[in-house]
């Protein structure tokens, strides 16, 4: 019986070669991951970009170039080179396309350059430089892998930076932390800036605490969330809850709340508690009469 699971067994081997020896997730790193470029009209900068192999095996890439813009749901969309675009900036771009070929754990960088038109519209412009792997074989399962930095460009000119506090969520009653707090802000202008929010928090003592937001781009005509988070485990008081957001000229918007913080795990069994001793104090008193000496 052994020896016909064994036979068995072997016969899987030989049968499966592809699922016992499976090759693991071929990976990419590239670094840096984000570029953000101030450029004039007519101006050209140099930049480079290290590809990283991270597998024990030799590895080829080949680098291209994306338009990308941001959608109202706050995800990037890739857009193709034949569509209209008024961000466009992949013809601007100059790399040696060819497949670079990667040792074992090593590296390699590739300069490229960017030559801004003359005439190129002022404000925002939005690309990519993607790695992607190039297989050697035909028929491969699952995806190609493909990593990719981000260029955000911006050309000087008459641009605006300007936005809008859209809207400003915070609860009303908080029984415990972590508190968040979300901000929405919309870009009015014509190119994108970074930017964040703050919360103040003041209670009927006098007493304030100063929240920062995460910090984003936003990017032109794109409505974004920010969220500034207060972790205090057990917050107790009655606060008004100011939040400050600034555009990118520096107009500053303000949106406040009122907050009512209510740790009801410690309220509600102190309050039993309370409930129980006053409920006994009373029984006590009509089953003994207490007596003053003297």
């Amino acid at each position: 019986m052994k020896k016909t699971y064994l036979i068995l067994g072997l016969s899987l081997l030989i049968l499966l070669p592809g699922f016992v020896f499976a090759a693991g997730p071929i990976g990419i790193t590239i670094t840096p991951l984000k570029y953000i470029i101030e450029a004039n009209p007519g101006e050209s900068f140099r930049k480079e970009v290290t590809v990283i192999n991270p597998n024990d095996f030799v590895l080829n890439v080949r680098p291209e170039f994306q338009d990308f813009k941001v959608t109202g749901e706050n995800e990037i969309q890739w857009v193709p080179n034949d569509v209209e675009n008024p961000y466009k900036m992949t013809d601007w771009i100059y790399i040696n396309t060819g497949t670079i070929s990667l040792k074992p754990r090593g590296e390699a960088k590739l300069p490229f350059t960017i030559v801004v038109p003359q005439k190129a519209r002022v404000g925002g412009h939005y690309a990519a430089i993607f790695f992607t792997a190039v297989m050697e074989t035909e028929g491969n399962v699952g995806s190609v892998p493909r990593v990719g930095a981000l260029i955000i460009l911006n050309v000087a000119g008459d641009v605006k930076k300007t936005g809008e506090f859209v809207k400003f969520s915070s609860p009303l009653l908080v029984g415990s932390g972590p508190v968040d707090f979300k901000f929405t802000f919309l870009n009015t202008g014509t190119t994108h800036y970074e930017g964040g929010g703050q919360v103040v928090l003041r209670n009927i003592f006098g007493q304030k605490t100063v929240l920062a937001s995460e910090k984003k781009f936003f990017y032109p005509d794109i409505k974004r969330d920010i969220v500034a988070q207060w972790d205090k485990k057990y917050p107790v008081g009655l606060y008004l809850v100011r939040a400050n957001i600034n555009d990118g000229i520096g107009t500053q918007f303000t949106k406040t709340r009122i907050l009512l913080a209510l740790p009801l795990k410690i309220f509600l069994p102190a309050l039993a508690l309370l409930a129980i001793l006053v409920f006994g104090w009373r029984m006590f008193k009509r089953k003994f009469k207490i007596v003053r000496s003297g």
